[in-house]
């Protein structure tokens, strides 16, 4: 089971936002697939436009919701990223950390602030922050003076990830 210490604003496992990728690594480890090696095959692409239809069908949302990230190229994402099994580790420009992603189905010992949050429990999480709101797009509750984001696809209460950013991390 992984282990996630986040201090808000500040760091993920005592590496600062603002640090390099390689201090990332070091505490992380090398478990990871770079953005640049994160291909979709064909059939990957045939599989998630059936999964996007059938998610457009059953919340009334278009397709385009669910297919934004699939471009023409077959890229799977163009930001500069590494993929752990548990978490995205998300880079700037400058190959800085600035935020972090984490999964809610990998059983990750979450802990905020020194508050447990490792069953991913909205309410809990939502107490992080005095100025969590729902986005237009309804898909995720997101705190600007905290760098908070939410992603609950399905509803407004079941999470499916958390990111956690660097100060500034909305403003860009």
């Amino acid at each position: 089971m992984a282990k996630i210490d986040i201090i808000l604003l500040e760091s993920a496992n005592g590496v600062k936002f603002g640090s390099d990728a390689d201090a990332i690594h070091k505490v992380f480890g090398d478990d990871f697939k770079n953005y640049k090696d994160k291909k979709l095959t064909d059939s990957d692409n045939e599989f998630l436009l059936k999964v996007a239809k059938k998610m457009s069908e059953i919340s009334g949302k278009p397709v385009s919701n669910y297919t934004k990230y699939l471009t023409e190229e077959n890229e799977f994402d163009n930001d500069p990223c590494d993929y752990y099994p548990f978490c995205m580790i998300d880079y700037d420009d400058n190959n800085k950390f600035i935020a972090i992603e984490i999964y809610s189905g990998k059983k990750t010992n979450l802990i905020v602030n020194g508050i447990d949050c490792s069953d991913f429990n909205i309410e809990t999480l939502k107490s992080l922050a005095d100025d969590f709101v729902w986005d237009k797009e309804e898909t995720s509750w997101t705190s600007l003076k905290k760098e908070i984001c939410i992603y609950c696809p399905e509803d407004d209460k079941t999470v499916e990830c958390v990111l956690f950013g660097c100060p500034g991390y909305y403003e860009e």
